[in-house]
């Protein structure tokens, strides 16, 4: 139990595996009531058969403006938004496909900002309330995640905008970077032959990547950002 996350609602968004999965399960031990967030029902209702009554699964695809919306009626006044919903592919940039261009640009970005459009009127109202954007180490320009990197770093951006455009009101935006984590959904989505060349171009950039952290782990690095911000 954790007095700055007692009683606390928390919406988590890509909940149903990965971080999201293992935040979820941090919050709801640190005495938070979890709102989770993905498009797989089977996989959230799984998690919620797991963690009992503290853990409200609700399906939704977060690029849909509609269902967004929809969410944020069902949750009502809530005290934290987690963006942490999230895709991407290891990839030359020459191979990449436009299309899933846009599926992760809408999935990391837009979907981010269609969440905090939902929550922040409440959150306005109330005078109180926290966003909190899972960023990525990647943002700084790793070669052969061109579109992932981009969609972080404009995450990483467009929170510095929200928190100067709402100074003052109550609301706080933070984006907690996180490095690479096994264990997650992100590798499943590249072609198993782009891996070793991408892993050479990081190796002799200087990139530490060969040493992955765990999933928990990530999960409890926004877990305790959360928790500093809740305390103060």
């Amino acid at each position: 139990m954790n007095p700055a996350l007692a009683d606390r609602v928390v919406v988590v968004t890509g909940a149903s595996s990965g971080i999201g999965r293992a935040l979820a399960r941090l919050l709801i031990d640190a005495g938070a009531r979890v709102i989770a967030v993905a498009r797989s029902r089977e996989r959230l209702a799984a998690l919620a058969a797991e963690l009992g009554d503290a853990l409200v699964p609700v399906p939704t695809d977060v690029t849909d403006a509609a269902a967004v919306a929809r969410l944020a009626a069902a949750a009502g006044a809530v005290d934290v938004v987690v963006n942490n919903a999230g895709i991407g592919h290891v990839e030359p940039f020459l191979a990449s496909d436009p299309a899933r261009w846009r599926v992760t640009i809408d999935t990391n970005l837009v979907g981010a900002l269609l969440m905090v459009r939902a929550f922040l009127p409440e959150m306005l109202a109330a005078g109180r309330g926290l966003i909190v954007n899972v960023g990525s180490t990647s943002a700084g320009g790793w070669p052969h995640l061109t579109l992932y990197a981009a969609s972080k770093a404009a995450l990483q951006t467009a929170t510095n905008a929200l928190e100067r455009e709402h100074a003052g009101r109550g609301v706080r935006f933070l984006c907690v970077e996180i490095g690479p984590t096994a264990g997650t959904d992100f590798g499943t989505h590249s072609e198993p032959e782009h891996l070793p060349t991408a892993a050479r171009a990081w190796t002799e950039l200087g990139i530490a990547w060969q040493d992955p952290t765990t999933p928990e782990a990530s999960a409890r690095v926004i877990h305790d950002a959360i928790a500093r911000a809740c305390a103060e």
